[in-house]
């Protein structure tokens, strides 16, 4: 069983769980997070993660640096990805 979900797979589970969370294709939801001056992403519109039986919420000030994993997928490095 792998362990990781695979970046494609993390963001059509953000963006199907959580409706005010709009993006096209495979692209994270850039709007709902803020590039800050030390590299790290902070969180501007509350965000919701759904895989399986978890549901994790990140609020609006939540910081996410680097190798900041929930539910298993690197969502520092998804953010860097598609949102630079």
């Amino acid at each position: 069983m792998t362990k990781y979900l695979a970046i494609p797979t993390f963001l059509a589970l953000l963006l199907l769980a959580c409706p005010a969370v709009r993006a096209e294709g495979d692209k994270a939801p850039c709007g709902s997070f803020h590039k800050l001056a030390d590299g790290k992403w902070s969180v501007v519109k509350q965000v919701k993660i759904a895989h399986g039986n978890t549901n994790t919420m990140l609020n609006p000030g939540t910081a996410i640096g680097p190798g900041t994993r929930i539910a298993g997928v690197d969502i520092y490095a998804a953010l860097e990805k598609s949102c630079r």
